[in-house]
């Protein structure tokens, strides 16, 4: 019998293979793309339905995520309480989501219950009743946890960053107000449904186990539906890169909420990969530069990170923390030491070999499985790329070498044209 040494770590493994999980794709005769993970171990099913608009398709703010949250508030044929029973008796979880490019309603159950809630699940999409008093009460609970968030200076920091980046104008830029909640009507929330949700800009994920009756009862009714929906997208523009620094005075006297960043590109920018890892070593992960700084070292915040938000036609990377106000300004400094070390040395062997596990781990655990690898498929088509590009983007990870993190931090980190935003008891 062989005694472990517990003294020592397992041996790090760098070279494996990461293999995108085997899935099949059909198009049926109305035009839906179904992607199917049929590949589970237990007996549960999931059906996510995507449409392909959200907040960047509104002209009535705040209707895209009203039209899509009223979908489970009642039908022609049931009302919310008669749909909560349905679901809630055959154990089925329904979830919808609304975002700035996409949207989506999906249901997760047994396998061997899908067939009795099917019909139910679908009758939610295609005959919303939107009826009044269900929009008086999302309003009033809506508008109601907007203020909740709008108390959070971390909420505040986020939405004033984004506008300067993008303009207040810009899809990507403008923040839903409590007076957007407040003056809809149900003619908005139903205009947006009409001209958005439409089966020639949706697309079909199944996954788990199930199988071939079921598949072709799904697949046959999807077929059936010829929903058409003419979606227009707001006004996209560019804004010139600038050094900003915005302060919001609040009530919340004990931190500060931190925002740097500045406007980057979309997901499909040549650079885009590159500049993951850049942003990982920066501060996309615990062992970062900034976290081993900021928070291990000076003790300045619990916790320090930076991120990317890439969407299709834009995106902006930030750094955000919450700091004690005495704090606040040397975290400042030490943030902007750590961007010019990037700039001027290259990453040790033995710290670029650790970011690069880091978001190779990443990736491992995003095709952990069908559910995981739905999910995937569903990320990746709401971007209009396909999956190629995430074997290409798994691919580059693994040819990259210290020098790139190097050059993206001289192209991308002049802190020139980062914006700053403070939320807080500031003067």
């Amino acid at each position: 019998m062989t005694t472990l040494n517990r003294k020592e770590g397992p041996p790090i493994v760098i070279d494996y293979p990461l293999e995108f999980p085997p899935f099949s794709k059909t198009t049926l005769a109305n035009g839906v793309p179904v992607y199917e993970v049929n590949s589970g171990t237990q007996d549960i099913i999931k059906v996510d339905l995507v449409f392909k608009v959200g907040r960047v398709n509104e002209i009535k703010r705040a209707s895209s995520k009203a039209s899509m949250r009223l979908l489970r508030e009642g039908t022609s044929n049931n009302s919310s309480a008669e749909l909560a029973y349905k679901f809630d008796y055959y154990g089925a979880i329904v979830k919808i989501f609304s975002g700035l490019e996409y949207s989506y309603i999906n249901i997760v159950c047994l396998t061997r219950h899908l067939e009795s809630v099917w019909e139910t699940f679908l009758e939610m999409v295609l005959q919303p009743k939107f009826d009044e008093k269900e929009i008086d009460k999302y309003k009033v609970v809506t508008s109601q946890n907007l203020r909740n968030q709008l108390s959070k200076n971390d909420v505040l920091s986020y939405r004033k960053i984004t506008e300067i980046i993008f303009g207040s104008s810009h899809p990507y830029g403008y923040n839903t107000e409590i007076s957007d909640i407040e003056s809809l009507t149900r003619d908005h929330i139903q205009k947006f449904w009409q001209n958005n949700i439409g089966f020639n800009n949706a697309f079909l994920v199944l996954s788990g186990k199930y199988g071939h009756a079921l598949r072709q009862k799904i697949i046959k009714s999807i077929e059936s539906i010829e929903l058409i929906a003419s979606p227009k997208k707001g006004n996209f523009f560019e804004t010139t890169l600038k050094k900003v620094t915005e302060r919001i005075p609040t009530t919340n006297q004990k931190q500060t909420s931190l925002k740097i960043g500045r406007r980057m590109f979309g997901r499909m920018h040549e650079d885009y990969s590159k500049v993951q890892m850049l942003n990982t070593a920066l501060g996309g992960y615990f062992g970062s530069r900034l976290m081993m700084n900021v928070r291990e070292e000076k003790g300045y915040t619990y916790g320090i990170y930076s991120s990317i938000d890439s969407w299709k036609e834009d995106g902006f990377i930030y750094i955000s923390a919450d700091v004690a106000n005495k704090n606040l300004e040397p975290t400042i400094t030490e943030i902007y030491k750590e961007i010019e070390k990037l700039k001027t040395k290259l990453l040790p062997d033995e710290e670029f070999k650790m970011v690069k596990n880091y978001m190779l781990g990443q990736m491992l655990h995003l095709i952990d499985g069908p559910f995981a690898t739905a999910q995937l498929i569903k990320n990746i088509h709401t971007k209009d790329i396909e999956i190629e590009h995430f074997k290409a983007h798994v691919s580059l990870l693994k040819s990259l070498e210290a020098k790139d993190i190097l050059e993206m931090a001289n192209k991308y980190l002049d802190i020139n044209y980062f914006t700053t935003v403070l939320a807080g008891k500031i003067k």
